[in-house]
């Protein structure tokens, strides 16, 4: 743990990991827990598959005991018109065996009524698992901003759903620190970390794109992830999701390592301008 925030490795950050590989990586690289990818965004390929893999399930949760790293949240149900909720019942099963407090959902769902009974159900099935659901709002799906992710959580009517805040995204689909601070705060979930040019990219495949192979290291951008931070709980968990092409000849236990590293400079230059402005407690 670094000062109040507990740090989690995303699985983007470490893309094409295997699962229990990517647990010891991310004990090794100093996190205090990690993601799993159990469900695939639409459209993508699930290279390791977890859900109905028992042996694997009991190798991940052996590992994560012995080396004292918990599994944090769950990638990544994606709400459709046309979903069938009981299929991500064995999913949720699979999140609440390894202990996962959060389970990430996104909605490409326009009709808001729709979509919101489906997250109901789903929130209701995570609630008898003991599962918070982190909405995750992408510029290119139906759910593209804060506020939007806000009216659909509101709209479940379940109090075990929340928003998942991406710096990546919440700038890319035009928000901006004061969108996360009109946010309810116990709605406002968890923080995936990284840095990016001010200037988006012209269309949602190179959003999409840069989400997943093109995110900077905290603090090597120009986004404003000081505001950021100071709107949002100050205990709040940090994913660190600092995926970018570059670095894919690098080993997983590297690129963990730089994400970590990089993560730690950016909290500890917070602290250094807190302490020079003179804000209380810091």
């Amino acid at each position: 743990m670094h000062r109040l925030h507990s740090l989690s490795l995303a699985y983007l950050t470490v893309r094409g990991c295997p699962p229990l590989e990517q647990v010891r990586v991310a004990a090794k690289a100093g996190y205090d827990a990690t993601s799993l990818r159990l469900v695939a965004p639409t459209g993508v390929a699930l290279p390791h598959p977890i859900v109905g893999e028992g042996a694997l399930i009991r190798e991940i949760r052996s590992a994560c005991a012995d080396l004292g790293i918990a599994v944090f949240d769950g990638e990544l149900l994606t709400l459709l018109p046309d979903t069938d909720v009981e299929e991500w019942l064995r999913v949720l099963d699979t999140a609440a065996e390894l202990g996962m407090p959060m389970m990430q959902i996104t909605s490409d769902d326009a009709n808001l009524e729709r979509a919101a009974g489906k997250l109901a159900r789903v929130a209701d099935a995570a609630a008898e698992r003991g599962i918070t659901l982190a909405l995750e709002l992408t510029r290119w799906r139906a759910m593209s901003t804060v506020a939007q992710a806000q009216i659909l959580a509101e709209a479940s009517g379940r109090d075990n759903v929340g928003v998942l805040i991406d710096a990546l995204h919440v700038s890319r689909a035009g928000g901006s620190p004061a969108d996360v601070a009109a946010l309810d705060r116990d709605r406002v979930l968890y923080l995936q970390l990284c840095d990016a040019p001010a200037e988006a990219p012209g269309d949602d495949a190179g959003c999409i794109a840069e989400a997943r192979e093109g995110r900077l290291m905290p603090g090597e951008g120009e986004l404003w992830l000081g505001e950021l931070m100071a709107v949002l709980p100050p205990d709040i968990t940090i994913s660190v999701e600092t995926p970018h092409a570059g670095d894919d000849a690098l080993d997983f236990l590297t690129r963990a390592e730089k994400g970590m590293a990089a993560t730690r400079r950016f909290l500890r230059s917070l602290a250094t301008e807190d302490r020079i402005s003179g804000v209380p407690g810091s």
